[in-house]
């Protein structure tokens, strides 16, 4: 009596796992080619990936070797080009060298140009894009421009921003090339009183805060010279 019983729970069981595959045995299936459809696609990007960031760096080599042989306009070009083709890591890296490069090459102008559309491309980080700021404010700072430099560099000057000592000393530097000691007092001191500062740019403004007084006590005393007690 029991055989029958499992005999009959058996036949059961087998009706309903078959109804079941009738009624779901497609999707199943589907469901499986799926699964194996994304895992081979999902390798293959991997792969496609993993072979343009090779292409990428062997590009970049090429191009920084040109650079050593001093041919730096050649160098721009070729990291410019990279710079349309590579993903979002090589494509900043390959802009701000090409941006170096045509700064060696003569073009500041060039090179100005180049990390100002770095700054204002929402595409790349934030902390690239101030940096790319930065590096745009040394170069306008040679030409003696302060507004240039202030135009790009004084928002990062606040207390909580990665740049901000590098900014400082752009600001203080530039009103200090300006004649304007007072300005260039308050950002010095202000590197200077930063207790996360880097050790050497606190050295560079402790430097600069000697030359700011030098500076101002000719301008003081010429007074007193003038009308003497």
């Amino acid at each position: 009596m029991t055989d029958i019983f499992t005999e009959v729970e058996q036949d059961l069981r087998h009706e309903r796992m078959k109804k079941l595959w009738d009624r779901f045995g497609l999707y199943v299936i589907l469901a499986a080619v799926l699964v194996v459809a994304i895992t081979a696609g999902w390798r293959g990007w991997v792969a496609w990936k993993e072979h343009q960031a090779a292409t990428s760096g062997d590009v970049m080599l090429a191009a920084l070797k040109t650079a050593e042989a001093g041919d730096h306009k050649k160098a721009a070009v070729e990291l410019g080009d990279l710079a349309g083709k590579a993903g979002l890591g090589y494509q900043v890296l390959a802009k701000f060298r090409a941006a170096t490069e045509l700064a060696q090459s003569g073009d500041e102008a060039g090179a100005v140009s180049a990390l100002d559309a770095i700054a204002a491309d929402g595409s790349v980080p934030l902390l690239y894009r101030n940096l790319a700021h930065i590096r745009a404010g040394y170069l306008v700072l040679d030409d003696g421009d302060r507004k240039a430099v202030e135009s790009r560099v004084s928002s990062l000057a606040e207390t909580d921003n990665a740049w901000r000592q590098s900014a400082r000393e752009l600001m203080g530097v530039a009103a200090y090339q300006a004649g304007d000691y007072a300005g260039a007092h308050k950002w010095f001191q202000a590197i200077v009183e930063d207790p996360n500062g880097p050790a050497d740019a606190t050295d560079r403004a402790r430097i600069m805060l000697a030359l700011v007084k030098a500076a101002e006590t000719p301008a003081a005393a010429a007074p007193k010279a003038a009308n003497p007690s």
